[in-house]
Parts: C-alpha cells; sequence; structure tokens
C-alpha cells in the first residue's frame, strides 16, 4: 500500500528557505514514508499513533506528520531544520 501526502498550509510555509540540502533529504524521507508510515515515532503523550515524528537529512531535520490509514494519506504539518 502506498499513502498519499499532503503538506498543510503551516508545513508548506516552512519549506520556504530550506536549503537544497535539506529539501533533498525531506523529499528521500517522504518517499520512504509512503511505503512504511509506521517507521516513525508516535508523539508523547502517545495517546494517538497516528501523530508521528521522525528525523531527516542526518538528524538535521525533524518532520511531525498524522496518518490516516483509511484514507491512505500522510499530512505533513510540521517541519525543523537546524541545519
Amino acid at each position: 500500500m502506498t499513502y498519499r501526502v499532503r503538506f498543510e498550509a503551516y508545513a508548506l510555509v516552512q519549506l520556504h528557505g530550506l536549503p537544497s540540502e535539506a529539501f533533498d533529504a525531506l523529499l528521500d524521507r517522504v518517499v520512504e514514508l509512503v511505503e512504511a508510515p509506521w517507521d516513525a515515532v508516535v508523539m508523547p503523550p502517545g495517546d494517538d499513533p497516528a501523530y508521528r515524528r521522525t528525523v531527516f537529512g542526518s538528524g538535521w531535520g525533524l518532520l511531525t506528520f498524522h496518518v490516516d490509514d483509511s484514507a491512505e494519506l500522510i499530512r505533513i504539518f510540521d517541519l525543523t531544520w537546524i541545519g
């Protein structure tokens, strides 16, 4: 099963100004997630396993998203790049 990806408004704003290496690393990680969205950590406090977080770009980036299994959709709502 392959999931679709949607960047929510705040994440779209955060994409602006990302260095090219960060953008490439983000895309690489998102491509991995569409095949295996469960390959990420459940966000604390862990009450809803649909909210997940993962790193990208050798640990320089953090990606926060929601997985909707019934719609086969990953909604990315927060990006952080510290590189």
